[in-house]
């Protein structure tokens, strides 16, 4: 499933979850992996809201917390 998701997702917001994963701060992870500034808490709910992104995070922390 995991493969599946990521497929579907952007690079942006591939980075934008791996960015998220280092502080848990959406508005700096927008930042990071290249959003606007000016609209990065708002890009942040709307992106963190996709299903695709949501699963692709899940697999994310099940990977590390299982490290």
């Amino acid at each position: 499933m995991a493969d599946r998701t990521e497929k579907r997702l952007g690079e942006k917001q591939k980075r934008f979850v791996r960015e998220w994963l280092i502080d848990m701060n959406g508005t700096r992870a927008a930042i990071r992996a290249g959003y606007s500034a000016k609209s990065a808490a708002n890009t942040a709910s709307r992106v963190m809201k996709d299903p695709d992104v949501q699963a692709y995070r899940n697999e994310l922390l099940k990977a590390k917390f299982d490290e």
